[in-house]
């Protein structure tokens, strides 16, 4: 069965898998799920959802993300707030009170991960490790660290090493950096034009050395490196700076491929992920039509990515 398993992550619709999700992830089985909020209704109901889908397929390693940020990022805003642990609230508290600072990212960590382990999911899309602008988008904003390169870098370290310990697996956002934008890329395409010189300093300096399992792509275009393609769908801007100049040796996930940022359908748009060097394409608005023609158009899971996985898994689970 393992050799079926299409490197997508898929979000499904509701509460309940439904019957025809069923038989298309039985047929096509993804190589994990994302959870969002409306696939919660209790955490019993949940805990037995990712039960379920962990159960579709025979592949023992099912990621189950999902994107949980804390602050104005949580997926369980129904049950219990995080709003005093977002981002921007932690580089305040690391530059002014580190023993402050280290007790409420110790509370944080270990209140996530001990539901995520309750529940199943073993794969958080954190630590943001995008820099804070003044002046541009608040799709960023408080979800940033500090508008300080060393804070960024040394708290995402932090929130990495702490899952890991936890045994959640986690991706770092958004490479390579979305605080220049200043449009939202959920809705729209944003362009950057500033120099690559700029970024290597400030952006993509967050970046470098990260020890994240996985790092998730931005739908931005980065006039500099390729003004025609969006860093998630340009294979020069992958290559030559995550792989190369980053040295990221890990796993690559788009992001979301239904945001509006990027035009086509959403089989030509995993194509082009794929092509791009993408090593996983996410897909997360539970369209069945969509996921339909998802599953049915990838090609399974190569050897060396399935390889990857099992490594990552045995080394943390």
């Amino acid at each position: 069965m393992t050799k079926l398993v299409r490197p997508v992550i898929i979000g499904i619709k509701g509460s309940r898998i439904s019957k025809k999700e069923y038989f298309l992830f039985k047929k096509y089985p993804p190589l994990g799920y994302i959870i969002f909020s409306r696939n919660i209704e209790t955490f019993s109901q949940l805990k037995n959802l990712i039960t379920e889908l962990r159960s579709i397929n025979d592949y023992k390693n099912t990621l189950i993300m999902i994107d949980h940020e804390g602050g104005r990022v949580n997926r369980f805003s129904k049950f219990f707030s995080q709003s005093k642990y977002s981002a921007k609230n932690f580089g305040l508290t690391y530059e002014n009170n580190k023993k402050e600072f280290f007790k409420n990212l110790n509370k944080f960590i270990n209140f996530n991960s001990n539901l995520f382990n309750y529940l199943g999911i073993n794969l958080v899309a954190a630590p943001t490790l995008d820099l804070f602008y003044k002046n541009k988008s608040d799709v960023i904003g408080d979800r940033s660290y500090s508008s300080k390169v060393e804070i960024v870098q040394a708290i995402g370290k932090l929130v990495i090493d702490m899952y890991k310990k936890k045994k959640i697996l986690t991706i770092a956002k958004h490479v390579p950096g979305h605080g220049l934008s200043t449009k939202d890329s959920h809705l729209y395409l944003p362009v950057i034009k500033n120099k690559l010189r700029f970024l290597k300093k400030n952006d993509l300096a967050c970046f470098r050395s990260v020890k994240s399992n996985f790092l998730m792509t931005a739908h931005i275009v980065y006039e500099d490196i390729d003004n025609n393609n969006p860093a998630t769908l340009s294979k020069k801007l992958i290559n030559e700076l995550i792989r190369k100049q980053l040295n990221f040796k890990g796993l690559l996930m788009s992001d979301d491929i239904c945001m509006k940022a990027l035009k086509g359908s959403t089989q030509t748009l995993a194509n082009k992920c794929f092509t791009a060097g993408c090593d996983i394409v996410l897909h997360c608005n539970g369209d069945y039509n969509q996921m339909l023609s998802l599953l049915e158009s990838v090609r399974p899971a190569s050897s060396s990515l399935l390889a990857k996985i099992i490594k990552l898994f045995n080394y943390t689970i």
